[in-house]
């Protein structure tokens, strides 16, 4: 797995897994990464690795998110190659604005965007839908990035009127590593965009999965975790890694 920022010794894991894009059941190539670790005061790092080198797109995405104490995502870095596009971008979060900095092949594109409070942000992965959900039930104004890739505007962030809601009050299973994991499908959707996020049917609520649908409701790209682990506290306080 590749970092922008590496973890430092005093970071302590809590949560990792992997994700394999599929279509049509057969994997593309593309594989996704991401680790969450513990650092001071509350907050965590999330680590994504969206490496789709061997996919037919070629793309690489890696992310660098700082989550606060809420759990909800305070600042964004990320990188992006291809498309003869090297990009290198941040994102600030405050409470009724977002500002960022983007250099694309080199030259900087500058972004403030003032919004409502309780906005919600989410960026271009499955790890990265998570915040879909976060900042209560009420609004529907978003910010995430345009993952529609070509040109000075590739990830460049957009506002945007959303809709998220559970597909069904109970839960399913699938099949994880071996394991089965309970899940339960949420729609997300804004613009054209329709997502299904299978979120873990546990206090985290981490994407299991992710469907994106097209025309007519058609499934297109699929995401499936081939890993998820939590690093959890034994009775003795001591800290034992394990699979869920």
């Amino acid at each position: 797995m590749r970092f922008i920022i590496k973890e430092q010794p005093y970071e302590k894991l809590i949560s990792a897994g992997q994700y394999r894009y599929e279509i049509e059941n057969k994997p593309t190539g593309a594989v996704e990464s991401w680790r969450v670790t513990a650092v001071t005061d509350g907050y965590q790092f999330l680590r994504v690795d969206l490496d789709a080198r061997e996919a037919k797109s070629g793309h690489s995405y890696l992310y660098h998110a700082v989550l606060n104490p809420e759990e909800q995502v305070e600042r964004l870095k990320f990188r992006f190659w291809g498309e003869g596009l090297e990009i290198v971008g941040d994102v600030v979060l405050d409470e009724e604005a977002v500002t960022v900095t983007r250099k694309v092949n080199g030259t900087d594109y500058d972004q403030v965007l003032d919004l409502p409070k309780n906005y919600r942000f989410w960026f271009p992965s499955v790890a990265g839908l998570h915040f879909a959900g976060w900042r209560g039930n009420d609004p529907k104004t978003a910010v995430t990035l345009n993952s529609q890739i070509g040109g000075p505007d590739t990830l460049a962030a957009q506002v945007v009127t959303f809709d998220y809601h559970m597909l069904i009050t109970d839960y399913m299973e699938m099949e994880i590593a071996g394991q089965l994991r309970k899940y339960v499908p949420h729609k997300l959707a804004w613009n054209d965009q329709i997502r299904i996020i299978l979120r873990s049917y546990d206090e985290t609520r981490w994407p299991l999965g992710m469907v994106r649908m097209e025309k007519d409701y058609v499934e297109g790209l699929t995401a499936v975790a081939t890993q998820y682990i939590k690093y959890l506290s034994s009775r003795r306080g001591q800290n034992d890694l394990s699979t869920l």
